[in-house]
């Protein structure tokens, strides 16, 4: 049978999800500077009939006006069933397409079950661990929808670690939320660390966010400089007892808040506080060099059946555009790779190549045949990955030499 981890209480979440529009880039040393919009969802959830919570509703109204004076739009939502949570991160998520920086912001109650995250609407009713997936909103959602956006950068900040007041209808329950891993571009953050639990606070609001707000506007601070200094002053006031922590795959820089400077010979233009965010974004050339690609397809065993292979080689990268070959084109079992790698490293790939043994592409494929397909592809400086989008599952891994 399995077992159910424990719930988290006061979940804060704050993902920031940042689509990028171009306007005068200036280049500097580390790659282009642009400016974008600013969008938020705000969530705050008190009103529970189980464990109520004072804190909530004021952490969502004081970051809304915080957020609001940095030249978000601001969409603020307080004590919401599952329903309206879930309509307005869809809407947000469709937002968020047109472009722009994305802030989502929850707090109310949180749980983690069976490694995942699950954000508490007010009128859910959990009697058991199996009502979880019917009356909670998983936190997936959101990421999803957001990375539906084609978004450059993603900032998730999760400050949900209070009593559990659901514990006793949960037989194993682990303290805390899930760590959850940051993907390529984005960064995730807890107000404490996964698996441990945060304080509440006497005051209007959470010891994290009474924090987070204190440091939000602070002028030409990068946004993990902005947590940092949120780390330090809860770690002092708790006694070390909570430590807020992130996971980051962060490739440009995001200021909340930066102050207007005179740009100079070699000094990139910077937005004012109120105007658009200042975002760096190392330029397209990071990635050239050699690549080792690894190629894995695993065992067709429905439809055409066909036996999985795997097998590596080399590609080059200049300027962003990336050129690998396996064999010699044309020969049973080679494979041509190409495709342009962007300055968020986003990547469509296209894989030109022709057919092994039967036994390989299956039993009524000669062998020779040519075929197609494109990849989805996504790339740090050091690494990638990507996927197959049509015909059978292939998975692609690449490290720079």
């Amino acid at each position: 049978m399995k077992t159910a981890k424990r719930v988290y209480p006061h979940m804060a979440a704050m993902l920031i999800f940042l689509s990028l529009t171009v306007s005068a880039p200036a280049q500097d040393s580390r790659g282009l500077v642009v400016k974008s919009e600013r969008l938020a969802l705000v969530i705050g959830n008190g009103a529970y009939q189980t464990a109520p919570l004072k804190n909530p509703v004021n952490d969502a109204e004081d970051v809304s006006k915080v957020l609001s004076s940095m030249g978000f739009k601001v969409s603020l939502h307080k004590n919401v069933d599952k329903r309206t949570m879930e309509e307005s991160i869809r809407s947000f998520g469709r937002q968020l397409k047109s472009g722009g920086v994305g802030l989502f912001y929850f707090a109310g109650h949180g749980m983690q079950v069976e490694g995942q995250n699950y954000l508490i609407p007010v009128n859910a009713k959990i009697e058991s661990e199996s009502d979880i997936k019917y009356e909670a909103v998983d936190a997936g959602l959101v990421l999803g929808k957001m990375e539906d956006a084609g978004n450059q950068l993603n900032i998730v900040i999760l400050d949900a670690c209070r009593n559990n007041p659901f514990s006793r209808n949960f037989r194993n329950a682990a303290t805390g939320l899930a760590r959850m891993d940051a993907p390529t571009g984005s960064l995730i953050a807890y107000s404490t660390a996964p698996g441990a639990v945060a304080a509440d606070g006497v005051d209007r609001n959470g010891i994290f966010t009474k924090h987070l707000i204190k440091h939000l506007a602070a002028p030409n601070l990068t946004v993990e400089q902005v947590l940092k200094k949120v780390r330090i002053d809860v770690a002092a006031e708790t006694s070390q007892r909570q430590i807020p922590w992130e996971s980051s795959s962060l490739m440009g820089e995001f200021y909340f808040s930066a102050a207007q400077a005179a740009p100079g010979p070699s000094t990139p233009s910077v937005s004012s506080a109120n105007t658009a965010p200042a975002l760096t974004i190392p330029d397209v050339g990071r990635f050239d060099g050699t690549w080792d690609v690894s190629l894995e397809c695993p065992d067709v065993k429905e439809g055409m059946v066909a036996r999985g292979y795997a097998f590596r080689f080399s590609a080059e990268v200049k300027d962003g555009v990336l050129r690998g070959q396996h064999r010699t084109l044309g020969a049973q079992g080679s494979l041509a790779l190409e495709g342009k790698i962007h300055s968020d490293g986003n990547a469509e790939l296209t894989a030109k190549g022709f057919s092994a043994e039967p036994e390989y592409a299956g039993k009524n494929v000669r062998p020779g045949t040519p075929y197609g397909y494109r990849i989805k592809a996504r790339f740090d400086d050091a690494r990638g990955t990507g996927s197959r989008i049509e015909g059978r599952t292939c998975n692609y891994s690449f490290a720079k030499k």
